[in-house]
């Protein structure tokens, strides 16, 4: 544990060197929480930005605990409704992708706001979920090979368990469309991306000496997250800070502590239906107890920010671009309207066609959003 602690201490340090204003982006959760309190003892001067929806879901209160403790002055970003609405094509823009997910425009917010505030580099937390594995996916994987775990094993005959294994070895994480139960999120990415979804087999077959089944299958998803999910998140986030002139920095993707982490034995990741146990008995000792122990929980923002635009289906350019007919148009409608996930992709990917292949502007497109749900 110590030298995990001196490890995350050093790359904080040397992430807060910078001849200009620097914050840090402090969700309230485990990793930004860590980041934000180990970065104030190198720059005294820092605050911290966290985005508050003002309903639904939000991480403030929680950032408020850790800044309150770390002493660090924290700035809630608002982002209401028609906030949201005015940056959700100007998300897309910057993204050239649909922006599928709610957050995207609220990092945009946060973004501009840090450089309102003449703030120039954000320290984040990215990049300890698929580290230390924080997320559920990877402790799903876990629970897919139990059949090979003991005593599980002896109700399954030898060759039973072999013919299994064959199959299961080319889809070996939750996350693997080739598998019988593969995660929907990940279904356009793998399908897009085939050298993704090949990568996770010689992942794990790489992976043989570890051993149980279980144990290599969590540390393989860990690493493929390296290649998949972090590198299209870093890619978004940069993507959207830079549009606001902001650089954002993350302490832990760096070389040494990249290098601990993806040697610890999977008791070190995922103790006692626990993820990211090592990372969190370092974070006792700087955060809130209140924050580490508390459940793992995603961005969200109210579906009522998005209710109503679905109505921009209707005579869309991605009902042309699709060929739908206009039974199916109605039925996307409805879904769009019924699921706030189905929705943001749909409505996102129309303004996506709007912005490129209709030339409309993003003002024009923030008018419309406003006028849909009016």
């Amino acid at each position: 544990m110590a030298t995990l602690e001196a490890l995350i201490k050093d790359s904080v340090e040397l992430h807060c060197i910078a001849d200009t204003s620097l914050a840090a982006a402090c969700s309230g959760g485990v990793d930004s929480g860590l980041v934000t309190t180990l970065a104030k003892r190198f720059r005294p001067e820092m605050t911290a930005y966290v985005v508050d929806p003002g309903i639904g879901h939000s991480e403030a209160d929680d950032a408020e605990r850790t800044a309150s403790q770390a002493h660090v002055p924290l700035n809630r970003v608002p982002v209401d409704k028609d906030r949201f609405l005015d940056l959700w094509p100007k998300t897309i823009w910057h993204l050239e992708s649909d922006g599928w997910h709610a957050s995207h425009v609220c990092l945009l917010a946060l973004a501009e706001q840090c450089r309102a505030d003449g703030i120039k580099v954000l320290l984040t937390g990215e990049g300890a979920d698929e580290l230390f594995g924080g997320y559920d996916w990877q402790e799903a994987s876990l629970k897919l090979w139990r059949p090979w775990s003991w005593p599980r094993r002896l109700f399954l005959s030898k060759r039973s368990l072999t013919r299994k294994f064959e199959r299961q070895r080319h889809a070996p994480f939750r996350t693997s469309i080739a598998g019988g139960h593969a995660w929907d999120r990940n279904v356009v990415l793998r399908a897009l991306s085939p050298e993704l979804n090949f990568l996770q087999a010689k992942i794990f077959d790489r992976l043989e000496p570890v051993t149980p089944l279980g144990d290599r299958a969590f540390l393989g998803c860990c690493l493929h997250d390296m290649y998949s999910h972090l590198q299209d998140l870093l890619n978004r986030h940069d993507r959207l800070s830079m549009a606001a002139s902001v650089e954002l920095r993350v302490p832990f993707l760096e070389n040494r502590l990249i290098d601990f982490a993806i040697h610890l034995p999977r008791r070190h990741k995922y103790r006692q239906k626990q993820g990211k146990w090592l990372l969190k008995k370092v974070a006792e000792k700087h955060i809130p107890l209140q924050n580490v122990r508390a459940r793992k929980n995603g961005f969200q923002v109210s579906a009522n920010f998005t209710a109503g635009t679905e109505s921009l289906l209707h005579g869309g350019f991605l009902r042309d671009a699709m060929k739908w007919p206009a039974s199916s148009v109605a039925d996307l409608i409805d879904l769009a309207r019924r699921d706030q996930a189905s929705r943001l992709r749909l409505v996102g990917m129309e303004l996506f066609l709007r912005l490129h292949a209709g030339g409309q502007s993003t003002g024009h497109l923030t008018e419309a959003l406003h006028a849909a749900v009016a």
